[in-house]
């Protein structure tokens, strides 16, 4: 998140909890919503336009290694935080095919529920190498989800 927006949601943030301070004697919107929940909503709102990628569901192939290997990824984001990941092995090679599972096992775990741009992944799950795909991968899908 760049400084400007960081600031631009603080202050958001902040200009929420003055008006939920101002609700509290029980005011209600037209909606019959406090004024407090009608301000949330209207802050979510605007995190809405403030994501930096589109959401929806996107994958791509992601390279590594010196053969070179492969991964496929497909994940799905919503306000620009990962809600769902998932790995296809590309792996014919008994040993790394091996690697790729055990990493398209763990991967989930990592990253659901993470903004996007907060992931990168290490060695995970004793693979070494197909993170390097999965964050190649993961770059792939960043550029074409950017708005």
């Amino acid at each position: 998140m760049t400084e400007q927006r960081w600031r631009a949601a603080v202050a958001g943030a902040v200009g929420v909890v003055a008006i939920a301070g101002c609700a509290a004697g029980g005011e209600t919107s037209s909606d019959g919503r406090s004024a407090a929940s009608t301000s949330a909503t209207q802050d979510e709102s605007q995190e809405n336009v403030e994501s930096r990628y589109q959401d929806g569901a996107y994958s791509a192939d992601g390279w590594y290694g010196s053969l070179p290997s492969s991964i496929g990824v497909e994940l799905t984001l919503e306000d620009d935080v990962i809600t769902d990941v998932g790995v296809t092995t590309h792996a014919t090679d008994p040993t790394s095919l091996d690697y790729q599972q055990r990493f398209a096992d763990a991967v989930p775990e990592v990253v659901i529920g993470r903004p996007i741009d907060e992931v990168r992944v290490s060695e995970l799950a004793g693979s070494s190498g197909t993170p390097d795909g999965f964050n190649d991968a993961l770059d792939r899908i960043k550029n074409e989800a950017s708005r």
